[in-house]
């Protein structure tokens, strides 16, 4: 029996250890950003011509994964082998899709028309064979604007086209990318300072700025023709309807959008009135609250008079950071140990984000320790950050929310797949390998209700930061079914979020416009939550008294980002072997 489950475990891991090679084969950008350098010459590939083939290999992945007989398997390697099937299932689902959401590349959120800096920033400079490589990368963009293009033209001649909210922006933002002096361009930042701290040789600089140059300048053309491509041809032909329903079985892909991102069967009909159930239930906290502090308002009222008051900001950025610093070292860490065990001991940091973008976010460190797990903090208008709303933002990103999800995961020793998720390319779900944004995202929002447990919103105000938080996910539950699936406008939208929550037209305006660019993403997080407080409830039905929400944490964080169906599983297991 153990040779027998040994070889069937080793047939997995070989399996695994192809499928992964042949991922960073078929996508070399995503290769660098998990530290494999070994394609820094190469670009990803796009075109109709290479759906068939991909889903081939991976239909052949899948089939052969099937063949092995996991009854023997213990509960780790289990769970490994259901999500590496997951994975391979979910993309083999997605084919079918392949003429739908796969077609539109190019968004105001993504695509190398918004952000080449990553492009850049996850690139090592070194050595002569980094500078040649990256050269070899730029002379390719052209070529892949022009995939880009022949992508979009498919998806105008199928109908699936993008609404014209998901590329307003993008003509301004390819002209921010345009210079007439290359030198000056994102792209030839390596070739500047990175270049003369390398090894490469004094006399072999030169050229290797001139060939940048000249690639660069092609790019400068391709940016320019990808604009009027754009304002011209595919512009013109956006989808008139606010959502995918308009689009030929627009209502089907949806649902299938919807599943990828919450990796349950879950109805479009399901998800949105249980976006209205939870909206009521925090409305009703929140109205609470507000009675308790002596405010008589609305909720928008409220949060009007919090942006309005001065004595709810900070004005220096210094002050801002040491304040984050007080909440999460001072008064989250030492009071971890309430809800978790055996804490993996990697170093996190907090430090202010390098470019204006949201509030707060973060980013993993290593396994070893060598590079900390990372809050980056926006401190360009700290006077943007109202007070209130910094204790659920501190425990979302950091513990007990991303960081320690992070570090539990970077401790449990899962294979490649598993460990590095291609957080990238949003745009094409169904088909797409998924990255469980419902399971990781969930966590951030169950964290913010943890602090509740931790007795860390020690006043009404901060209290109802949270609850503005919980409602804004509990929104878009509604708000993202309704755009895609029963025909509501964007003022629909717009208005029902105002009415709501403490954002502003303006950034509602911008939210509402990335639900209609990604369909289904914005549910993952209510959705994800949700789900881990209905598993957890379970356990400590079956448990009774003798339940220990600290092993109940540990059996959600130990395996890292999983399909909130395989996470089910994985709980249902433990109730049962513990109890019985």
């Amino acid at each position: 029996m153990a040779d027998e489950r040994g070889s069937a475990v080793d047939d997995l891991i070989s399996i695994e250890n192809e499928f992964w090679e042949w991922r960073l084969d078929d996508s070399p950008e995503f290769a660098t950003v998990t530290g494999d350098f070994r394609r820094n010459d190469r670009l990803n590939q796009f075109g109709v011509d290479l759906f068939k083939p991909r889903y081939d290999k991976v239909e052949g992945f899948l089939k052969r994964v099937n063949a092995i007989d996991a009854n023997d398997f213990n509960q780790k390697q289990l769970a490994d082998y259901l999500i590496f099937k997951d994975s391979l299932q979910t993309y083999v689902d997605g084919y079918k899709w392949r003429l739908h959401n796969t077609l539109n590349p190019v968004n105001f959120l993504e695509g190398l028309t918004a952000n080449p800096d990553h492009f850049v920033n996850t690139t090592p400079f070194v050595s002569r064979g980094d500078f040649e490589n990256f050269i070899e990368r730029l002379q390719k963009i052209p070529k892949q604007f022009s995939q880009y293009k022949d992508l979009m033209r498919e998806a105008i001649k199928q109908g699936n086209t993008n609404n014209n909210v998901s590329m307003n922006a993008v003509p301004g933002q390819i002209d921010e990318r345009l210079v007439d002096d290359v030198t000056k361009s994102i792209y030839y930042t390596p070739f500047i300072t990175f270049l003369d701290e390398s090894s490469v040789p004094d006399n072999v600089k030169p050229g290797i700025r001139e060939r940048a140059q000249k690639a660069i300048e092609r790019i400068m053309e391709a940016y320019r023709d990808m604009k009027s491509f754009i304002q011209k041809d595919y512009m013109p032909n956006a989808r008139t309807t606010w959502g995918v329903d308009g689009w030929k079985d627009g209502k089907e892909d949806y649902e299938a959008c919807l599943k990828w991102h919450l990796s349950l069967d879950m109805s479009p009909k399901q998800v949105h009135d249980k976006g209205l159930q939870e909206v009521e239930r925090i409305g009703k906290s929140m109205n609470e609250t507000m009675k308790a502090i002596g405010f008589s308002g609305s909720i928008p009222d409220f949060f009007k008079m919090i942006r309005d008051d001065p004595k709810f900001h900070i004005h220096s950025a210094e002050v801002l950071l040491r304040k984050y610093e007080d909440i999460i070292y001072n008064q989250a860490f030492p009071k971890l140990d309430q809800l978790f065990k055996d804490i993996p001991n990697l170093p996190s940091a907090i430090q202010m984000m390098p470019y204006d973008g949201v509030r707060g976010e973060y980013l993993s460190g290593t396994a070893d320790g060598s590079r900390p797990g990372v809050f980056y903090v926006n401190l360009r208008k700290p006077e943007d950050t109202a007070t209130i709303d910094m204790m659920s933002l501190a425990l979302h990103e950091t513990v007990p929310g991303h960081h320690l999800q992070s570090i539990y995961a970077l401790s449990a020793s899962l294979p490649n797949y598993r460990k590095f998720q291609e957080y990238s390319y949003v745009y094409q779900p169904p088909l797409k390998f998924p990255f469980f944004t419902a399971y990781s995202e969930g966590w951030g929002l169950y964290a913010e209700y943890l602090g509740e447990e931790l007795g860390l919103y020690d006043n009404d105000s901060i209290l109802m930061g949270r609850y503005g938080s919980e409602m804004f996910r509990a929104c878009r539950l509604v708000v993202d079914t309704g755009l895609h699936y029963f025909n509501w406008t964007r003022d629909q939208a717009v208005g029902y979020m105002l009415e709501r929550t403490a954002r502003s037209r303006t950034h509602l305006e911008h939210e509402v416009d990335r639900y209609m660019t990604w369909p289904g993403q914005a549910c993952a997080y209510k959705m994800g939550e949700l789900k881990i407080k209905e598993l957890r409830e379970r356990a400590r039905q079956a448990f009774g008294s003798s339940f220990d929400v600290r092993e109940f944490h540990s059996i959600v964080l130990e395996n890292g980002p999983v399909p909130l169906h395989v996470l089910e599983m994985l709980i249902d297991s433990w109730i049962k072997n513990e109890s019985g």
